[in-house]
């Protein structure tokens, strides 16, 4: 038995973009190293949503240095 595995390339496929973040208040989307302000407080690194001030992320320091733009 053979499974035909023909497939449509005549359009190119989504661009998928990895570590997309959404503010869960007003829908803004950026990339983790994208327009979000970032602020310290305490032992926490906050991204904020640069249109509405939400805090979009919040991660302890340690960890936060995984993700900090280069």
């Amino acid at each position: 038995m053979t499974t035909d595995t023909c497939h449509d390339d005549s359009y190119p496929p989504p661009v998928q973009r990895k570590a997309v973040l959404f503010c869960p208040e007003c829908d803004h989307e950026s990339p983790i190293s994208g327009d979000w302000e970032t602020t310290t407080v305490g032992d926490e690194r906050l991204l904020v949503c640069t249109d509405c001030g939400s805090v979009v992320d919040r991660r302890s320091r340690d960890r936060s240095e995984l993700v900090e733009p280069a």
